[in-house]
C-alpha cells in the first residue's frame, strides 16, 4: 500500500513538474532565470495541490466504495458534490495563485472552468483506474488458467498406463529363472525407458530422437513377448532428431494398439507402426487388428487423457482420425511443429 501511494505520488509530481516546465517555458522571454525558477515551483507545486486530493478520494474512496460494488447512484450522486465543491475550490483557488504567486490582475471567480477541470481530473483517473483493476483481474485470471492447464498436463502425464512395466518384469522374472542371455539386454531397455520416463519427460516438450529411441525399446521388448503371435513393423523416416514435440504423447497410441491387439489375439495378429516428420509437421499411423469380443470390455482412459493433452499442448495445430472397421484399428495423427 505504501509502495503504491509512494508510486502515485512520484506521478503526479512528475505531471506537476511538466505542466510547470510547460508554463516556463512559454514565459521564458519575460521572466529572468531566477524569477523563472520560482514561476516554475510555483506552477508545479499548485498544480500538485490541486490534483492530489480528488485523485486519492476518487481512487481509494469512491471507486472501491461504490463504483465497484455497483452502486452507481450513490457513486454519481458523490461524484457531482466532489465535482462541484472542488471545482467551486478550485476556481477560488486560481485567480487568488494568479494575483499572489505571478502578479496577474486579480479575475472574477470562473467556477464553470472549475467544474470542467474537475470532470476531467476525475474521469480519466475513474477510467485509468478501471483499467488497471481490469489489466491486473485478467493477467490474475490468465494465470489462475496457467496454473490449472499446468496441473492438469501434469496429471494426465503421470497418467501413463504402468501396465507394460509390470508385464516386462514379469516377463524379466522369468528370463532370469531361464538364464536367458536376453535378460541383460532386457533389464538395460527397462532401465532406458524408466530413466526417460522419470526424467527426461519432466520437460514440457522433448527431443524427437528421445520420443523414438523410447518407442525403440517398446517395441523391441513387444516383440519379445509376443514374437509367436504375429508380425511387428516399425517403419520411421525422422528429418531431424532434433525437433521437439510433447513428451509421451505417442506411445500412447502404440499402448493402446498392443493392449487391444496382441495382448488379446493369440496368433496371426499384426501391427504396422508408420512415423515420419518434417521440419513442419509429424505424421503418425497406426494399424492393427484386434479381437473385437474381448476389447469392447476394455476401458478407454489412454486415449481419452492423449485426446485432452493434445487439444491443450496443440490447440488447432493437430487432426486425429481414428477408424474401426471389421476387425481393424487404424490411427491417424498429424501435428503442426511450427
Amino acid at each position: 500500500m505504501k509502495k503504491r501511494i509512494l508510486i502515485h505520488i512520484l506521478i503526479l509530481i512528475s505531471i506537476s513538474f511538466v505542466i510547470g516546465l510547460m508554463f516556463a517555458v512559454a514565459n521564458w522571454d519575460t521572466l529572468t532565470f531566477g524569477s523563472l525558477a520560482i514561476y516554475f515551483l510555483q506552477v508545479a507545486s499548485g498544480i500538485f495541490l490541486i490534483l492530489v486530493p480528488p485523485i486519492y478520494f476518487n481512487i481509494y474512496w469512491l471507486i472501491p466504495k461504490y463504483l465497484v460494488r455497483k452502486q452507481y447512484i450513490r457513486f454519481g450522486l458523490i461524484m457531482s458534490v466532489v465535482i462541484i465543491g472542488w471545482g467551486s475550490v478550485i476556481a477560488y483557488i486560481e485567480p487568488w495563485m494568479d494575483h499572489y504567486w505571478f502578479n496577474q490582475p486579480k479575475e472574477e471567480k470562473n467556477i464553470e472552468s472549475g467544474i470542467l477541470i474537475m470532470v476531467f481530473i476525475m474521469l480519466i483517473t475513474t477510467l485509468l483506474n478501471l483499467s488497471y483493476k481490469w489489466f491486473f483481474q485478467l493477467s490474475k485470471i490468465n494465470k489462475i488458467e496457467n496454473d490449472r492447464l499446468h496441473l492438469e498436463l501434469s496429471l494426465l502425464k503421470n497418467q501413463i498406463n504402468p501396465h507394460f512395466f509390470f508385464n516386462t518384469l514379469n516377463n524379466l522374472y522369468a528370463l532370469s529363472l531361464e538364464k536367458s542371455d536376453e535378460t541383460p539386454s532386457v533389464i538395460l531397455k527397462l532401465s532406458e525407458m524408466m530413466r526417460y520416463t522419470i526424467y527426461d519427460c519432466k520437460a514440457s516438450k522433448v527431443s524427437i530422437a528421445g520420443e523414438v529411441t523410447y518407442l525403440d525399446n517398446f517395441i523391441a521388448l513387444q516383440k519379445m513377448r509376443h514374437h509367436k503371435r504375429g508380425i511387428i513393423t516399425f517403419k520411421k523416416e525422422i528429418e531431424n532428431e532434433s525437433i521437439q514435440i510433447a513428451p509421451m504423447i505417442l506411445i500412447v497410441f502404440l499402448e493402446n494398439a498392443f493392449k487391444h491387439g496382441f495382448d488379446l489375439i493369440e496368433k496371426n495378429a499384426f501391427l504396422n507402426f508408420e512415423l515420419k516428420t518434417t521440419e513442419k509437421e509429424l505424421y503418425l499411423c497406426i494399424e492393427n487388428n484386434f479381437n473385437d469380443t474381448i476389447s469392447q470390455n476394455q476401458s478407454g482412459i489412454g486415449l481419452e487423457n492423449v485426446k485432452r493433452r493434445l487439444s491443450l499442448i496443440y490447440p488447432n495445430a493437430h487432426s486425429l482420425d481414428i477408424i474401426k472397421k471389421d476387425n481393424e484399428f487404424i490411427v491417424e495423427l498429424k501435428l503442426n511443429l511450427e
